[in-house]
């Protein structure tokens, strides 16, 4: 009984107690308020994406990152940090502006030079100052201006220094901080000679100094002229992360060429060899406040070769977005009469890329002096109008719509018709016209002599062609089956205007083998019909005479690898050439040397357009964003943070 009343008696203390405490607290404890539910916020969806690539990147290095699938994928990466637009201008992406000469955030100085000096002559070449040495002299920057050096004379040349400043807060992936010493040693990297990349930035480079954590600036080897400040500032690498190892491991590390770090909208997060690439949205990215990018994931997925009719089915299954790197000719050409029913639309973007008709004007036996009447090839294309028949002769709207599914763009120029150093050229025409093309050959001097349509036309007084040589000519092309057809229309077209083609099929391994064995190096063909990468660019030294290969000049020419094959040679053309070469700060003067060029070829024609590779991209109807930047047509994934589904 004690034990209980002992307990009893706590029970009571407590009681007590309880009831001693205010009146609302008890009334807390006799009737309790009810407990509140936790509120769960409804999960946001995760948002993905997949572009298919018709093949694997080998690296994603920017070093040795050189393919289309590579720089697509790198898009992703790294948000430019200078993007390059069709029209040719500078956009700054994490630069706060582009140097210019208004603010003095670029300037020229004047500096002396003497014999022997490094400097860079008007062309931007890398050389030792001597007498006969073109350069610009202080104060100079345009070509009307520039000098050759006499030997003698007290020389000033002009020294430019430009200051590129980032946007503050910029973070690598990993939160670290991302500075102009980032810029430094992407540079040294590119400076080193294990780094597989073109020296020619680096050799007009005087020095690349750090100002502060977000200023470098730049100073050019004494005598560079120039405004395009875009070459002249080094993407950043993180130093942090690799600056462990040298410029040659850096070729091999995994986790460089496999996840590189950038400072853009994705970072990747698995790469399954063979597959995929799969990239996270980057929390760091600079525009992450603007809600940027609009897609948490996007995954690179690899094709493999598919047929043209099995595409459409890939896509719908596994594809948002089809890269061009998957779309070849007969893809695109199938594509356009198939794709209005289903849901994906056929995104063209500006070509790149021209179907050519290359004629041997000058082979190489020319070079120990032209003696037709030994082992030389006739003349034969040596007077213009003879190239310009042949132009007529080419029904290359037949070839478009009974071989290409009308799914090319013709024109004659090697640029597309869009482009902006076309505004204003008067090309010249050539229209399937084979009765001009007759009455051209006939102005040569080439006649029918039998009357017979049958059988080729005869030199009969065309200037450096022997009497009665028959016009008979080889095609070179490589074993694809669409080229053969091509070549067949050809031949059938020159044929019906007197001339006789025989078409000859090589392995590609053959017809581009350097000269002077190569064929096409070796400038040892009449015809071949090749595909030709232009960028959608015009470079004029490719047709200079100076790019002829020979002997001489180890059959590389001076700067292209021998692009001038074709052995075409004017002198108006080359001193245009050297003026657009040396333009400085002249850009007006440039640009028209460019714009008469491309009226001079497509007068003089050392080639013939057969027409410009469409480039495409198959885009899911549901995708947004895409192809949105108007002026960004030739890379259409520059804008990859804005892609997203509706």
């Amino acid at each position: 009984m004690k034990k209980y009343k002992q307990i009893s008696v706590i029970l009571l203390a407590a009681l007590v107690g309880i009831f001693s405490v205010s009146g609302c607290n008890l009334m807390k404890l006799l009737d309790p308020e009810p407990t509140a539910t936790p509120v769960i916020p409804t999960p946001i969806p995760v948002t993905e994406l997949t572009i298919c690539l018709g093949y694997e990147p080998r690296s994603l290095y920017p070093y040795q990152a050189s393919s289309q699938a590579a720089q697509e994928v790198l898009q992703a990466i790294y948000d430019g940090p200078i993007d390059i637009l069709s029209s040719g201008q500078t956009e700054p992406v994490i630069l706060e502006k582009m140097p210019e000469f208004s603010d003095n955030t670029a300037f020229f100085t004047p500096v002396s030079v003497s014999e022997g000096d490094q400097v860079i002559n008007t062309q931007g070449d890398l050389v030792a100052l001597k007498p006969g040495t073109r350069v610009f002299p202080g104060g100079c920057t345009s070509p009307t201006c520039a000098v050759a050096w006499d030997g003698t004379s007290d020389l000033q040349v002009n020294q430019l220094t430009a200051t590129f400043e980032l946007l503050g807060g910029l973070k690598w992936p990993d939160g670290q901080p991302l500075t102009a010493s980032d810029s430094l040693y992407a540079f040294v990297v590119a400076s080193d000679p294990a780094t597989p990349i073109n020296k020619r930035v680096i050799d007009q480079t005087d020095s690349y100094t750090v100002v502060s954590d977000t200023v470098v600036t730049w100073v050019g080897k004494p005598g560079l002229v120039t405004d395009a400040f875009e070459q002249y500032f080094w993407a950043p690498m993180p130093e942090h992360v690799w600056g462990g190892y040298s410029a040659a491991e850096l070729l091999d590390v995994d986790e460089v060429n496999r996840s590189p770090l950038g400072w853009g909208a994705y970072v990747v997060d698995e790469w399954q060899p063979g597959t995929f690439i799969r990239l996270h949205k980057n929390p760091y990215y600079f525009h992450a406040d603007e809600g940027l990018p609009l897609t948490d994931i996007i995954t690179f997925e690899f094709l493999a070769n598919l047929e043209p009719d099995t595409i459409l089915q890939v896509a719908e299954a596994e594809c948002d977005i089809v890269s061009s790197t998957a779309l070849d000719l007969q893809d695109i050409i199938y594509l356009t009469e198939h794709v209005q029913n289903s849901n994906f639309s056929l995104e063209t973007i500006q070509p790149t890329e021209v179907e050519m008709l290359a004629i041997g004007i000058t082979p190489s036996s020319y070079d120990d002096n032209y003696y037709p009447y030994g082992g030389d090839r006739p003349d034969i294309f040596g007077d213009a109008r003879t190239r310009q028949a042949i132009a007529h002769c080419i029904d290359r709207d037949t070839i478009n719509n009974k071989l290409l599914g009308g799914a090319v763009e013709i024109a004659d120029s090697l640029l597309g018709a869009g482009h902006y150093l076309l505004d204003g050229v008067a090309l010249t025409a050539y229209p399937y016209d084979p009765t001009l093309g007759i009455s051209l050959l006939e102005q040569v001097g080439w006649r029918d002599l039998d009357l017979n349509p049958d059988t080729p036309i005869i030199a009969s007084g065309v200037k450096n062609v022997p009497q009665w040589t028959v016009f008979e000519v080889s095609l070179l092309i490589s074993e694809s089956p669409l080229r053969g057809e091509i070549a067949s229309e050809i031949a059938t077209g020159l044929a019906n205007c007197g001339i006789k083609v025989n078409i000859s099929q090589l392995p590609a391994s053959e017809l581009y083998l350097p000269g002077p064995d190569g064929p096409i190096f070796g400038r040892q063909f009449d015809l071949a019909l090749l595909s030709w990468q232009t960028g959608g660019s015009f470079d004029c030294g490719l047709f200079t005479i100076s790019e002829i290969p020979t002997d001489a000049n180890y059959w590389v020419g001076e700067k292209t690898g021998g692009a001038n094959y074709y052995g075409f040679s004017n002198s108006t053309y080359d001193e245009n050439c050297l003026i657009s070469q040396q333009s400085g700060l002249d850009h007006t003067a440039g640009f028209q040397a460019d714009q008469e060029n491309l009226q001079l070829i497509s007068q003089s024609l050392p080639f013939i357009s057969i027409y410009h590779h469409l480039k495409a991209v198959l885009v899911k109807n549901e995708i947004e964003g895409f192809l949105e930047i108007d002026t960004n047509k030739d890379d259409p994934f520059t804008h990859i943070e804005i892609f997203n589904r509706n």
